[in-house]
């Protein structure tokens, strides 16, 4: 007994709700509610419309109406007005496309910052060009492929999110503006259903995600469409186009190429308006006498070649310091080749390696080079002259280390003068400092027997 009663209770709670006529009142009256709650649209309002805006009072004479921020929350009440080829119905809160069946002649729909969710009963309206839906809750593009010359669409701000919500432009086959900026587009298999449009010219789809996940998004589209003239914020001029071929092609060493090849012709282009004038004015100073230094040095302050000198030079300052640095390296590591080198050649050979004779021959040839001159004493008529010391490469016999040293005293002594002796300088003794000849002492015969080490001696000694 308990069963069929909880049974029972079940089957009431699962038939379907059905609606009374109490219900269906009260949708009448949320609906009138609605329509009392925005202005209507009413063929008074329009004529008063018309003529505080001094068009006609007869209806299918205007071809335009201006019913922008009204309010209106639908469109009706345009039955007469069959001539209409632009009407705007900006910022109002429209909800749905429809009560325009009679406007066959309409070319310009502006639609834009409504409340449509939407697009339909536009087939109809076979001569419409452009329609502007932006700044309204489309999620889907539909119902536009039988408008046959529509040439622009503006959806821009709205809810299209997925390649299914812009497939539909595939089969748009004369439209050529689309404008998408600021949805929710983020699938980069978008870039084909662009590719797949006959006619696109232009494309805009700043503020999606798209173009962050597309990489190389700007020449990308460019390639995929190929009558593309104007991409975003700006136009894609033939320069660019044959770069982004280059850059398919080669890559970037190869788009780079392609730019300095554009680059030259159209500065000359973009320059020959100017030389001309310069040319004019270059023969109006010159009749008026002025030189012309002064007139060159107007026209470069003129045409800002100056600057690229400058520029130039920046440029080239800046490649010869990393040549400096380059060259530096390189000569610290044959610096260091070299010290490798030296430091190998002061190692002393092995003991086995050298012979006695070679010993015996350096021996003498120190003797014969060390072998100084007899040092004669002063005199006390005698007067010192400093002399420095020439090199000794230069003392090839007897005969030229008397030349040098010696002919000075031979002469006084010929002449009867008072005498005149030379003082030996060596090199090193002038790096120290300038020699007194005051202050010069007569090296006694012990210290003569020891030989002073100087860079000549020591020079002698390496050899």
């Amino acid at each position: 007994m308990l069963t069929e009663t909880i049974d029972s209770t079940v089957n009431k709670m699962l038939v379907p709700a059905q609606l009374t006529p109490s219900s269906s009142k009260n949708i009448d009256e949320q609906q009138k509610k609605d329509d009392l709650r925005y202005p209507r649209m009413t063929k008074e309002f329009i004529k008063k419309h018309c003529k505080e805006h001094k068009l006609y009072q007869t209806p299918y004479l205007n071809d335009v109406l201006y019913l922008h921020f009204k309010g209106f929350g639908r469109i009706e009440n345009l039955e007469e007005y069959v001539g209409l080829k632009c009407l705007w119905l900006e910022s109002n809160g429209i909800q749905r496309i429809e009560n325009l069946d009679r406007q066959l002649e309409l070319r310009c729909l502006y639609l834009h910052q409504n409340l449509i969710s939407k697009i339909e009963n536009l087939d109809h309206l076979q001569y419409l060009d452009t329609i502007n839906l932006s700044n309204n809750y489309i999620s889907k593009i539909e119902n536009l492929s039988a408008l046959p010359r529509l040439n622009s669409l503006y959806l821009s701000h709205n809810k299209l999110e997925t390649v299914e919500d812009i497939e539909h432009l595939k089969e748009c086959k004369s439209l050529s503006v689309v404008e998408l900026s600021h949805n929710l587009i983020e699938d980069p298999d978008a870039v084909e259903v662009f590719s797949q449009m006959q006619s696109i010219r232009v494309i805009n789809l700043m503020g999606n995600p798209l173009l962050k996940n597309v990489k190389d998004y700007r020449r990308t589209m460019t390639l995929g469409c190929v009558n593309l003239t104007y991409l975003d914020d700006r136009p894609i001029f033939p320069r660019d186009r044959a770069c982004a071929n280059a850059w398919a092609r080669g890559g970037r060493e190869a788009e780079r190429e392609e730019r300095q090849l554009w680059e030259t012709p159209e500065r000359k282009r973009s320059t020959k308006p100017v030389n001309d004038l310069l040319f004019i004015r270059r023969n109006y100073l010159g009749d008026r006498g002025e030189n012309q230094n002064d007139i060159e040095q107007t026209e470069n302050e003129l045409t800002g070649e100056n600057e690229i000198d400058n520029e130039e030079n920046e440029i080239d300052n800046e490649q010869n310091e990393i040549d400096n640095e380059e060259n530096e390296i390189d000569n610290e590591e044959n610096e260091n080749n070299e010290q490798e080198q030296i430091n190998n050649e002061d190692e002393p050979p092995p003991l086995e390696d050298i012979d006695e004779s070679d010993i015996e021959k350096e021996n003498e040839t120190i003797e014969v080079v060390t072998d100084a001159a007899p040092i004669e004493n002063s005199k006390q008529d005698d007067t010192d002259i400093p002399f420095i010391r020439p090199p000794l490469e230069n003392v090839v016999s007897r005969s030229s280390f008397d030349t040098i040293f010696g002919g000075s005293h031979k002469a006084n002594s010929d002449t009867g003068e008072k005498s005149v002796r030379l003082k030996i300088v060596d090199m090193d003794d002038i790096d120290e400092g300038p020699t007194q000849t005051d202050n010069f002492k007569e090296p006694s015969n012990e210290t003569a027997k020891q030989p002073k080490t100087t860079t000549t001696r020591i020079l002698i000694e390496e050899l």
